[in-house]
């Protein structure tokens, strides 16, 4: 079971909503603390915003950070910026994450809380997702950026992530590159492990590799979505080699 720590100043507020929510979403995956380095006593809108969500708040209660500070943590979270030079005291965690939200004390009523309670649901979300238990590293960002900064592999990456599997002779085509250059970045990307081969009968097709990690899929989509029109060209050329291959009807 891997453990993570929420941090903030006060530990009456944001960190409390961490703590509890994420234990609420996390199930047996995570064993999660809170804590501050100036603990104050919890903030009773905490326990009523939760409470509306359904969301356990049993045992929760300010600590400070000093009690916990050798102990170690998978991840160490901070959610205030006068909480972040609270990553010292915990050296050897594995991930020194900041997410920075506003404190919802000093502002009347429920509804701040509410707030706070929702961005941070949707935070855990995303994390939860991109760091699942059977997330493997086959890949790093560094590598993944200098592969995506050439123009012809982000192109390769951009088609065979719009279409699923593509052939070598389908991107030559559609390229207007040749079989050798195309063949030695599918290469590159296959040995990388970004894309894996799959034959059917005498065609070999390239496709993602089923072992890519999900932020690395969500990488390659957002750029795909946030740039629609990059591959305009190869999509109308695709849409002709797959009219060709059509079988044609005989007339009676």
């Amino acid at each position: 079971m891997k453990r993570i720590l929420f941090l903030c100043t006060g530990n009456s507020a944001r960190s409390q909503l961490a703590e509890a929510a994420m234990r609420h979403m996390a199930g047996d995956h995570y064993e999660v603390f809170s804590a501050g380095m100036k603990p104050e006593q919890v903030d009773p809108r905490v326990y009523r915003v939760l409470a509306e969500k359904g969301i356990n708040s049993d045992n929760l209660h300010s600590l400070s950070a000093i009690e916990l500070q050798d102990q170690h943590f998978d991840t160490v979270i901070t959610l205030c910026d006068k909480a972040s030079n609270e990553c010292a005291l915990f050296p050897d965690s594995d991930a020194l994450i900041h997410w920075d939200f506003k404190d919802p004390k000093p502002l009347a009523g429920d509804t701040p809380f509410r707030e706070a309670l929702a961005g941070l649901q949707a935070r855990m979300s995303l994390f939860l997702m991109l760091n699942g238990t059977e997330q493997c590293s086959v890949i790093g960002p560094v590598e993944l950026f200098k592969i995506m900064s050439d123009p012809l592999r982000l192109r390769i990456l951009m088609l065979i992530e719009d279409e699923k599997a593509l052939s070598v002779s389908d991107l030559v085509e559609v390229l207007g590159v040749s079989q050798p250059k195309v063949s030695r970045h599918l290469a590159l990307l296959r040995d990388g492990g970004v894309l894996e081969t799959q034959r059917e009968g005498l065609w070999i097709f390239y496709r993602l590799s089923v072992q890519l990690p999900v932020w690395v899929q969500h990488t390659l989509a957002t750029v795909r979505n946030g740039n629609p029109g990059m591959i305009n060209q190869e999509k109308l050329k695709l849409s002709q080699i797959a009219e060709r291959k059509k079988p044609t009807r005989s007339l009676a």
